[in-house]
């Protein structure tokens, strides 16, 4: 079986724990959409393109989380007259990785815990922002999606009927093996899942999930409105009692019967606590103020 899977005209993909899109061009090339985790994964790909006998001319990326955009530095290196396309504010994490493991310190130099693979790829130029709905890639034109909310400026793309939703939603596998699906804006997610439910496209293909033709689409995200309002509602309820963010998080952990494997998982744990207790602010649900504990959050 081929490396390359097709999905519609001229677009398929490299199916594997991160989903990589691939869209062909007029003249032998293709458009990688994401990379994926490290060098092993930027390999995987440059091999199943070889298979297809195809030239990569190009990496769009979605957002800058390392599973994304962790193959970039070893297909640029590898593979002359690749342009990097990236989202404005995404752009510069993807140059600068480091400042993902210093948002999930609190902004200090990140622990030595947090300079690993999962959370700092290795940076890579980015030659081209994206700004706009539409995208000119290497003589296609794609369609550009905010789907803003998991990431700060994500984006997800669309051709030939095919959307590429990036984390804009997660296969249902995924959902139940994640309890809190991460999100940096609960809000801008939310409305993220509304946006894709509008669309019209033939399939849709998560960051991380099984392949969805449209009549399975209102399902799955029915499901990842399901995960994310229960995620408010654990933190709402874990505020019965005013306390810290560490405290609350605690709390939620223990509401869900969570094992946390090390201290990356409980930065990205908490972080995503975070992001609820800043929603539930934002609806008028929650409130926070300095005192003598600390900064101490209260319904």
């Amino acid at each position: 079986m081929p490396l390359l899977q097709p999905i519609a005209g001229r677009v398929c993909y490299l199916p594997g724990s991160n989903n990589l899109g691939i869209v062909l061009t007029d003249d032998g090339g293709a458009i990688a959409i994401d990379t994926g985790l490290d060098k092993d994964t930027g390999r995987l790909l440059r091999k199943a393109l070889d298979e297809a006998r195809l030239t990569l001319r190009a990496i769009v990326n979605t957002h800058h989380h390392a599973d994304h955009i962790g193959g970039n530095d070893y297909l640029v290196r590898n593979i002359a007259g690749i342009t990097v396309y990236a989202p404005r504010l995404e752009a510069a994490l993807i140059e600068h990785p480091v400042l993902e493991p210093i948002y999930l310190n609190m902004g200090a130099a990140p622990l030595s815990a947090l300079r690993n693979k999962w959370l700092m790829a290795k940076g890579t130029t980015v030659d081209q922002l994206i700004d706009g709905e539409r995208l000119m890639v290497a003589g296609v034109e794609l369609e550009v999606i905010a789907l803003p909310g998991h990431s700060i400026n994500q984006v997800g793309l669309a051709v030939d009927g095919v959307c590429f939703a990036a984390d804009g939603f997660f296969g249902t596998a995924i959902l139940q093996k994640h309890s809190i699906p991460y999100a940096h804006d609960v809000g801008a997610q939310l409305a993220s899942l509304d946006r894709l439910a509008e669309r019209a496209d033939l399939f849709y293909l998560p960051g991380h999930g099984d392949l969805a033709a449209r009549d399975a689409l209102e399902e799955v995200l029915a499901a990842n409105q399901a995960a994310i309002t229960h995620s408010t509602q654990l933190v709402r309820e874990a505020l019965a009692e005013p306390s810290e963010l560490t405290a609350v998080a605690r709390r939620v952990q223990r509401a869900l019967g969570l094992s946390l494997a090390g201290i990356p998982q409980y930065a990205i744990f908490v972080s995503a606590v975070a992001a609820h207790l800043s929603y539930l602010e934002a609806q008028g649900q929650a409130r926070v103020a300095l005192e003598d504990e600390g900064m101490v959050w209260r319904l």
